[in-house]
C-alpha cells in the first residue's frame, strides 16, 4: 500500500482551496440585505415603517417610477425570518382604465398581476420567493429589472 506524503496532501488540498470560487451571501427577505443590495446596484432605497414591521421604497434613475417592497412570510409584526418579497406599484391616473381594460391587458401579459384598488386606481404586483435560503444576488436583481421592466409598460397603459 502506498501512502502520499504530508507535504503532497497539502499542496493537493490547498489546489482545491484556491480552484473553488467563493460563494456569495444569497439574498433572502431581509430589509437591510435588500437595502444593501439596491443600494450597491445604484437604486435609491428608503426604509418606511409599517403596522407589521417595514416596507422599502426603491427606485432607479429619473426615468423610472419608485416601487415598494413589502415582506411576508415574517415573524408576527416583524420583518425577520421573512419568506418573500413583493414589489408593488400603484398609479393613480386622471382617467382610471375600465375593468375591461385590465382584464384585456392581464391576458396579454403574462407577468405581474394587476388589479385596481379600492379606489379604482390601477395596481401591479410581482412576488419573489426568498424562502429556503434565498437566491443569488444576481437573480434577485434580475427579478428588480424585470418588474421594473414590467411596472414601467404597465404605467404606459395605466396613464394612455
Amino acid at each position: 500500500m502506498r501512502f502520499m506524503s504530508l507535504p503532497a496532501v497539502a499542496v493537493i488540498l490547498a489546489s482545491l482551496s484556491i480552484a473553488t470560487p467563493a460563494v456569495a451571501a444569497s439574498v433572502v427577505a431581509n430589509p437591510a440585505q435588500i437595502v444593501e443590495v439596491l443600494r450597491k446596484a445604484r437604486y435609491t432605497v428608503e426604509r418606511k415603517p409599517a403596522e407589521d414591521g417595514e416596507y422599502l421604497i426603491a427606485s432607479f434613475g429619473k426615468e423610472s417610477y419608485s416601487f415598494n417592497i413589502y415582506f411576508f412570510g415574517c415573524d408576527d409584526k416583524t420583518t425577520r425570518n421573512c419568506k418573500s418579497v413583493q414589489f408593488y406599484s400603484g398609479f393613480s391616473p386622471k382617467t382610471k382604465p375600465t375593468l375591461e381594460a385590465m382584464n384585456a391587458y392581464a391576458s396579454d401579459n403574462r407577468w405581474g398581476r394587476i388589479y385596481l384598488d379600492k379606489n379604482k386606481d390601477p395596481v401591479i404586483e410581482m412576488d419573489v420567493d426568498l424562502e429556503d435560503g434565498g437566491v443569488s444576488e444576481a437573480l434577485f436583481l434580475d427579478n428588480v429589472e424585470y418588474f421594473e421592466s414590467v411596472m414601467n409598460r404597465f404605467a404606459e397603459f395605466a396613464f394612455k
